[in-house]
């Protein structure tokens, strides 16, 4: 377990974006209405930065194409049937007001 620190918790509304690298990794911190996120911060279908998508309710939608992806699950309907797999969705924690990500 290696946690990384992103962001103070009280900084954290609905709708907020940023993006992180850590090591080889782009990831994308984003708040749903269910609270925050952190998922890969390139599309799976297309290569799209995510970092400029919309959010819908618990979902982000992807620039490029318009896909919905669950923030939750990383699952997006239209992936299965066109062979592409779900965004990676990462485990976090909040340690002292400061959330992290679990890599």
């Amino acid at each position: 377990m290696a946690l990384h620190p992103l962001e103070q918790v009280e900084n954290l509304t609905t709708g907020y974006r940023k993006i992180f690298e850590i090591g080889n990794r782009l990831l994308l911190l984003v708040v749903g209405e269910k609270g925050p996120a952190v998922v890969d911060a390139i599309c799976p279908h297309a290569g799209g930065l995510l970092e400029t998508g919309e959010v819908v309710g618990h979902r982000l939608r992807c620039p490029t194409h318009r896909y919905l992806f669950d923030l939750e699950t990383g699952g997006c309907a239209v992936g299965r049937r066109e062979g592409w797999g779900p965004l990676k969705v990462y485990a976090l924690q909040s340690v002292k007001g400061v959330l992290c990500v679990d890599l």
